[in-house]
């Protein structure tokens, strides 16, 4: 394939299809292998549709979608595992890949003998894998077990030989499917240490249905839908708009509320909502001053109406704020200080069991913490008439966040947490930033209360 059109571009997939001959009967198969000349006895399923995009160098990109999209079967195509029935696939470097488990390995041979096999696949001579394999053994930490057939491997076992090898054949490009879910925490942190140091110079292609590591790990996602590319994009983007989708979908949201149950009904009496009006509160500038230990000094940009959301829009949420216990916009606070954040929703229809809620994220889009609703009022549920405001304030000690961007998501339901439908979801209805912080190295920190740091002679 020509890469002409952008020197930085290591993967290159142009109008990929991929049809597999599905058949009614078993008696079809035969009658094809004899009949075919005549007719068909056979219907194709197109796994994968008119697939197209471009990977560049030093970017890492995952690739989202529900079971059966058509995930597994893209990243078999562009490791050669599967042809193509049409379309064009280029790469340009050394590709490495941890697909399903156990492929690639013999389960008859040891783990040892089969380090030489999976190794060898990637063009690996006998005397540079034999330089490595003390590296590649210490990796996998299974050092006591190397020399056992693989067949008597768990699948987190597997799964540790697989990306052990993969971690030392001087790949550029790596391609990652769901293998590593099957690892235990430990063994899946190191797998992410490694993989972090190869962005450095290396491309990533990372599959996964965990939303939270894609946005935090890859720099752009590509959405299969149906085998055909719904979207690509910013990850962020990309996750948030999946989620969206498949939240509705898992819901059966169809913009109807969710009726209250009997039981409610009959023990537990509603108590009417008094609206109030909407209060706008003005900006505090940032105090240029320096931070004692434990402080953070904190930017916000206000509400952000334009910003993406779904629902059944059965209910419209139309301002979030984020103040100290005294109503004021934070500008300067400490670690474990009283904090509010204020969610103001107009009802389009009655809400018989609303719930509020709101979570904070990092720019990556990881949830730090949040809160809801629910718990507090399912014993004693508020109901809110059409056209009234419902207005949520959550109390809680901000603990002590890192230099950087964040924003808060808002959303209002109706039902319970086990089931309810979703009115309005808000992607960063507020953005705020934090631009001094007494933390450094961690995501969140948290006010100490005592530190000692005592000699003694031996």
């Amino acid at each position: 394939m020509d890469f002409n059109n952008g020197e930085d571009v290591v993967i290159n997939v142009d109008g990929l299809q991929k049809a597999y001959h599905v058949y009614d009967a078993p008696h079809d198969r035969l009658k094809q292998i004899f009949l075919g000349w005549r007719r068909n006895y056979y219907r194709d399923f197109l796994a994968l549709s008119d697939v197209s995009f471009k990977v560049r160098k030093g970017k890492s990109v995952g690739v989202i979608g529900r079971n059966g999209a058509g995930k597994s079967t893209l990243l078999q195509l562009l490791t050669g595992t599967l042809t193509p029935t049409s379309g064009d696939i280029g790469i340009k470097g050394k590709v490495a890949a941890v697909l399903e488990l156990g492929s690639g390995f013999n389960p008859e041979f040891s783990g040892r003998e089969n380090i030489y096999l999976y190794a060898s696949l990637f063009n690996l001579k006998k005397s540079c894998i034999e330089e490595r394999l003390h590296k590649i053994i210490e990796f996998s930490e299974l050092a006591e077990f190397i020399d056992q057939p693989v067949k008597v491997y768990s699948s987190g076992m597997q799964a540790r030989l697989a990306f052990s090898v993969i971690a030392h054949v001087d790949a550029d490009i790596l391609i990652i499917d769901e293998a590593l879910s099957v690892g235990d925490a430990f063994f899946a942190q190191k797998c992410m240490r490694f993989l972090r140091k190869f962005q450095e110079n290396g491309t990533i292609l990372f599959v996964s249905h965990d939303l939270a590591a894609v946005t935090s790990f890859c720099d752009e996602a590509i959405w299969i839908e149906n085998g055909r590319i719904r979207e690509v994009g910013n990850a962020k983007d990309v996750c948030e708009n999946y989620f969206a989708q498949l939240y509705m979908q898992h819901t059966g949201a169809e913009g109807v509320a969710a009726e209250p149950s009997a039981e409610v009904e009959n023990e537990v009496a509603f108590e009417p909502l008094v609206s109030e009006p909407i209060i706008s509160e003005s900006h505090v500038s940032l105090d240029d001053g320096s931070l004692d230990l434990g402080k953070q000094e904190i930017e916000s940009f206000g509400f952000n109406l334009e910003s993406s959301s779904f629902g059944t829009g059965g209910a419209e949420i139309l301002s979030v704020s984020f103040s100290n216990a005294r109503g004021h916009n934070i500008n300067v606070c400490e670690g474990g200080q009283d904090v509010v954040v204020k969610v103001v929703a107009r009802a389009k229809h009655a809400i018989d069991l609303p719930i509020v809620g709101f979570i904070v994220k990092d720019r990556l889009g990881q949830p730090l913490l949040g809160g809801n609703t629910y718990h507090s009022y399912k014993n004693k549920p508020v109901r809110v008439e059409k056209n009234n405001l419902l207005e949520s304030a959550f109390h809680f000690k901000l603990p002590i966040l890192a230099v950087g961007d964040y924003s808060i998501v808002a959303a209002v339901a109706n039902g319970t947490l086990a089931e309810h439908v979703q009115l309005h979801w808000l992607h960063d209805a507020l953005l705020f930033k934090v631009v001094a912080t007494s933390i450094d190295g961690v995501i969140v920190g948290a006010t100490l209360d005592k530190i000692s740091l005592t000699q003694k002679g031996v």
